[in-house]
């Protein structure tokens, strides 16, 4: 055997793929220790060298015959990988790769080939694994929004077909959300919020028919999608049967949980397809959902056409919701100058919205949606620590005993909010803030009859604080 003949040896049975050498007629001139290791898996152990690999059940088995004959037979058949499936292994199915390359001298005629295999199901089941992880919720196990979405896409795609084709099969979304979740959060913990949510996911996948989605979307916010619907009817139906399994109660941590769920429902039009028509079907449908909510909670609500009057309304709400998660508050400080000496004494704290949708938002735009919501308590309570954490970044540039006092705006939600001495107390805490560089400004309407013994106490303990109190838009109220 010449030297370089018994390098070529060694680098093939050394390899960590298996891999054969066939002569032309198909017979195995060589395999090595990984071949043997790969098909010793299967039943009967690994072939014998010598005997022919065009006679090799495990070959044929899983599909490598056919191409082997095809290198065999035709001289401008070079390489190519191949993927295979083989379910012979006791563990489960193997994933293979294989490569043929045939040998030829200069007339075209076949010497050899070579037949290298790669077993990556390890790596497949790596890949499946990681793919699972991007699209599904980790704690349900049910897609996520990425998913859903990815679904809905191509629902409507296939619905758009059959509509053109003059075939039914509609598409509706559902959008659901628990109602009083963060209640049962707070109050039993976030391990038993947890398990409540994958008893749902449990109790309503088990309802669902076959062919449809139910997607976890974000927190205590769920997404159905359906398909193949005659009507809206029937979507309505699928509602109120979500709603029904829901009704008996859950046991979670030795305790029963009776949850009611407010459900969104929108259909999808004749020539709404692609991403944009999905997204925007989402934001019905979720835009619905809330609108049952504010009617009273545990109810279905249908996206319609007379909800298109308030949509914009509905969508800045919900928006403001996530505006603070988003980091799309911004705080702009407006000077305020002593008349006698002209100089800088201090700053109101302004809010403006960067809305994404409608670019920036001045205060009459969305404090009254805030107010009527209520999400004027958690706006006011960024505002607040936001305006303390500048005030005191810019002491630090200012001779310590140059006057400069901060003016944050305060609702009378949030005047007449139980907690509001603690956060105020809180804040000047966590930011260092001197109290006497504070000043709350509320509204001559903030102390009405009905709340002014009330809210007499509070602005006392405030003043006890060591804040400072202003009178805003002083002259436009009751002292006109």
């Amino acid at each position: 055997m010449k030297e370089t003949d018994l390098h070529l040896r060694t680098a093939i049975e050394q390899s960590p793929l298996a891999t054969a050498i066939l002569g032309p007629d198909g017979r195995y001139l060589l395999i090595n220790a990984a071949w043997n290791a790969l098909w010793s898996l299967g039943v009967g152990g690994p072939p014998p060298e010598g005997s022919n690999a065009f006679e090799d059940e495990r070959l044929r088995a899983v599909g490598l015959i056919p191409y082997l004959e095809e290198c065999r037979a035709d001289s401008a058949v070079t390489s190519a990988p191949l993927s295979l499936e083989t379910g012979e292994a006791e563990t489960g199915p193997r994933w293979l790769k294989a490569f043929v390359y045939p040998v030829r001298d200069e007339a075209g005629s076949l010497l050899q080939m070579g037949l290298v295999i790669e077993d990556f199901t390890e790596r497949k089941a790596l890949e499946d694994q990681l793919t699972h992880r991007a699209f599904h919720d980790p704690l349900t196990g049910l897609p996520n929004r990425a998913l859903f979405l990815d679904r809905l896409v191509h629902a409507l795609a296939r619905a758009k077909r059959r509509a053109e084709r003059g075939a039914a099969g509609g598409v509706a979304v559902l959008y659901m959300d628990l109602d009083e979740f963060k209640r049962f959060n707070d109050s039993l913990g976030h391990h038993a919020g947890d398990r409540l949510l994958v008893g749902v996911a449990e109790r309503v996948t088990g309802r669902m028919r076959t062919g449809d989605t139910f997607a976890r979307i974000a927190g205590d916010e769920f997404g159905m999608l359906l398909e193949g619907l005659e009507d809206l009817g029937q979507a309505v139906e699928v509602a109120k049967r979500i709603k029904r399994v829901l009704t008996f109660p859950f046991e979670v941590d030795g305790h029963e949980a009776v949850v009611t769920a407010s459900i969104g429902i929108v259909a999808a039009g004749p020539g709404e397809s692609g991403e944009e028509s999905a997204e925007e079907l989402m934001r019905r449908a979720d835009v619905a959902m809330y609108q049952g909510k504010r009617e009273g909670k545990d109810r279905h609500k249908v996206f319609a056409s007379p909800m298109n009057h308030s949509f914009e309304r509905l969508e800045l709400e919900e928006n403001l919701r996530r505006a603070i998660a988003r980091e799309e508050l911004r705080l702009y400080y407006q000077p305020q100058v002593g008349v006698s000496t002209g100089e800088v004494v201090g700053f109101e704290a302004l809010v403006r919205w960067e809305y994404a949708e409608r670019g920036l938002l001045l205060p009459p735009e969305f404090i009254p949606v805030a107010e009527q919501t209520g999400m004027i308590v958690p706006l006011g309570r960024w505002v607040l620590a936001e305006a303390c954490r500048q005030a005191r970044a810019f002491r630090e540039q200012i001779p310590p005993d140059a006057p400069l006092r901060i003016g944050v705006n305060l609702s009378s939600l949030q005047l007449r909010h139980p907690e509001l001495l603690e956060e105020v107390s809180e804040t000047l805490s966590e930011t260092g803030m001197d109290p006497r560089g504070l000043a709350l400004e509320i509204t001559e309407s903030a102390m009405t009859e009905e709340d002014r013994p009330n809210a007499l106490d509070t602005l006392r303990e405030l003043k006890n604080l060591g804040v400072s109190l202003a009178i805003d838009d002083f002259g436009t109220g009751h002292s006109s």
